[in-house]
């Protein structure tokens, strides 16, 4: 019984023990201590509005005072169906390029094939001082210019013809000029090679002549500077006209080029003005054209994408020296590209060029575009 008695009481002891041990780890919450987060007192329909903070009143600021860009007056917004019509036009629009006879760059213009067989329309003052010139199209494809068929000073027009064997894609002049009507849609395309951006203007016709196979017309907006030779589309994609002076709003109706291209025949070769003269011998000697017969255009080196330092793109221009066998004998940088690695391939590009055997050296200036 005392045994038992004993165990009771020393059970009853334990709870107490163990009761006053669990209270002493979890304490009741004093009511007296403020809360961690205060509950927020209802505003007063007498508070003041609060004032933004320093930070706030510049953000806002600076937010107001952005003006919102309009389109310039002089700048038309080129409805988008034209980017088609620029998009669809930009294999048969060319990147001109004209040499003196010492093979020193005169200029680069825009111009465009107007028939299969290689014939290009542009602007005369282009290419009335040249020797020799290449033409680059968008897929790089570079065709030597074996000069001038035809030209006319009173429109500013030139006919010339490029060496091709396959054909080149052509541009399709519009056969109608009365169909040139006031308020009509026109885009100035150049090539893609200087001109990223397509089409390069354009605006509506803003005034024709009373011939307008013959007379000049007006686009509304500014003509860049360096649109000579460049086509004018309209909605179909038809060349309505040829800008012939850039940076002067004036352009020449398509049909001009009509008494150009009439006369001439697949067998003309093409002839430039400042072509350098035959050295006079005793006994003549029947004049031996040159040309270029195979051009690949230089591959874009793998290893330069990982550039790190420097351009990863660039332009150059290089004189490429043909032997009498045709085989290159030497290829100089003219005008770097800025990156060796680049100018490197054109060179290893340019020696795998050939081209018609012939009596002396000459040489071809030739500018080449890299871009990944």
């Amino acid at each position: 019984m005392r045994q038992s008695t004993l165990a009771v009481i020393c059970g009853a002891a334990l709870c107490v023990i163990l009761a006053y041990s669990w209270c002493g780890r979890n304490p009741p919450t004093p009511t007296n201590i403020l809360s961690v987060t205060p509950t927020p007192a209802p505003p007063s329909s007498a508070s003041p509005i609060p004032t933004p903070t320093a930070a706030t009143s510049a953000s806002v600021s600076a937010t107001q005072a952005t003006p919102t860009p309009t389109p310039s007056a002089s700048a038309p917004v080129i409805p988008p169906e034209f980017q088609k019509v620029a998009q669809k036009a930009e294999p048969a629009i060319v990147e001109l390029t004209v040499f003196d006879a010492k093979g020193q760059l005169l200029r680069s213009g825009t111009g465009f094939y107007v028939s299969r067989d290689g014939l290009l329309a542009t602007s005369f003052d282009l290419v009335s001082d040249a020797a020799y010139g290449v033409a680059k199209s968008s897929d790089g494809k570079i065709r030597n210019v074996n000069g001038l068929i035809d030209f006319s000073k009173t429109s500013g027009l030139a006919i010339l013809r490029a060496d091709t064997k396959v054909g080149v894609p052509i541009l399709p002049l519009q056969k109608n000029s009365e169909s040139i009507a006031v308020n009509a849609w026109g885009v100035i395309v150049g090539s893609s090679l200087e001109h990223k951006e397509q089409p390069m203007a354009g605006g509506m016709i803003t005034s024709r002549g009373a011939d307008p196979k013959k007379d000049p017309f007006q686009l509304g907006g500014t003509i860049p500077a360096d649109a000579a030779g460049a086509p004018v589309l309209d909605a179909n994609g038809d060349v309505v006209g040829i800008v012939t002076a850039g940076g002067k709003n004036e352009i020449q109706p398509s049909g001009q080029l009509e008494p150009l291209l009439a006369p001439i025949k697949a067998s003309m070769l093409g002839k430039w003005t400042a072509a350098p003269a035959e050295s006079p011998s005793p006994t003549p000697t029947p004049r031996v054209a040159r040309r270029v017969l195979y051009n690949p255009a230089p591959k874009y080196p793998f290893e330069a994408r990982s550039i790190r330092i420097g351009p990863k793109r660039g332009n150059g221009k290089y004189r490429v020296t043909f032997g009498t066998n045709g085989l290159v004998r030497n290829v100089q940088v003219v005008e770097s590209t800025g990156q060796p690695i680049l100018d490197q391939a054109a060179i290893e590009g340019l020696r795998q060029w050939r081209a018609d055997p012939g009596p002396n050296d000459w040489t071809v200036l030739v500018p080449i575009t890299f871009a990944p």
